[in-house]
């Protein structure tokens, strides 16, 4: 199994690829917060998506474009924790993970207290299941016991767990478990993101946010193949997201120059960001409706064979 390569801003820091357009609809320009860098990587001259990064956004980063104000909290949407048990084998169990830190984000984001710590506990058992316990551990689960009115802190404790799994994984060299927990975590966000547009003519920004994955996806396939594994987790994982790869590779492709620069936001006090500019919004990629359909179901599909497998 190759390691984490070694020519790109490590993973275990913050994936972050929010498409702003996904919140901006209709401004000329937007900017897609791409990842959390240093300030020695962000000052190496990036000039290709392949010298950022191979993944997309943690689940808290992608759901959090969610208009909570505009939507209700669904948990039948989510995957039960009484299912946790019922996973075998390590795909499984770490395919698992993945979905339900999705769910756990997706928790945390609606202030849905008792259900991001139920998400939790269940992170931390199968963290334990497949040996990475010291990323999902007792302090982080006493934190979000102690923080559990405060939604703020809810959400930062989501995203640390993601991001403290990427870690562990990276310092020792797990990049298969990586390509699995990553997949199980992109399934699930691309769930509920299709689950929560009704209609296709009023989606509008969500819409856009769920197009804009075709990025997303593309860097994800490029790292998982690049480790060029025989781990049968990782090759069923490749193989089981190619349908959707293929959809979204007949989407409209983007035009348009693309520019990435630190952002300005940034200070001493938060994670440095690399910001991706768009042209106009002919920059974006787009689904017609026929497009997004088979999409969705593809999608459906695809998490609810996940989610049930070997029960």
């Amino acid at each position: 199994m190759k390691p984490l390569r070694k020519n790109i801003v490590p993973v275990a820091i913050v994936i972050a690829m929010i498409m702003a357009s996904a919140c901006q609809s209709g401004k000329k320009e937007s900017n897609v917060l791409i990842q959390d860098v240093d300030n020695t990587a962000s000052s190496a001259g990036i000039e290709s998506f392949s010298q950022v990064f191979y993944l997309f956004p943690s689940p808290t980063e992608m759901l959090s474009v969610i208009d909570m104000f505009e939507m209700s909290f669904d948990g039948s949407l989510l995957n039960p924790v009484e299912r946790a048990d019922q996973y075998l084998g390590t795909k499984m169990k770490t395919q698992a993970l993945g979905i339900y830190m999705t769910d756990l984000a997706y928790s945390a984001l609606f202030g849905r207290h008792e259900e991001t710590l139920d998400y939790l506990e269940v992170a931390k058992s199968l963290a334990e299941e497949i040996q990475i316990n010291e990323a999902v551990d007792e302090e982080m689960i006493k934190k979000a016991q102690d923080n559990i009115e405060f939604l703020d802190s809810l959400y930062t404790i989501s995203n640390d767990a993601f991001i403290n799994i990427l870690h562990f994984c990276e310092r020792n060299e797990r990049s298969n478990t990586v390509v699995m927990i990553s997949a199980g975590a992109f399934i699930e966000s691309l769930y509920l993101a299709a689950n929560m547009i009704d209609s296709y003519l009023t989606a509008d920004a969500s819409l856009q946010h769920l197009a804009d994955q075709k990025f997303a996806i593309d860097n994800f396939m490029v790292f998982a193949k690049s480790l060029d594994s025989d781990d049968p987790g990782v090759i069923s994982t490749i193989e089981g997201l190619e349908k959707i790869k293929s959809i979204y590779d007949g989407i409209k492709p983007a035009t348009g120059r693309v520019t990435i620069k630190p952002s300005k936001e940034s200070d001493d006090k938060q994670l440095k960001k690399l910001v991706i500019g768009g042209g106009k919004s002919t920059s974006q990629p787009s689904l017609t409706e026929d497009e997004f359909n088979a999409l969705k179901a593809a999608i459906i599909e695809l998490r609810n064979n996940t989610v049930t497998a070997n029960l």
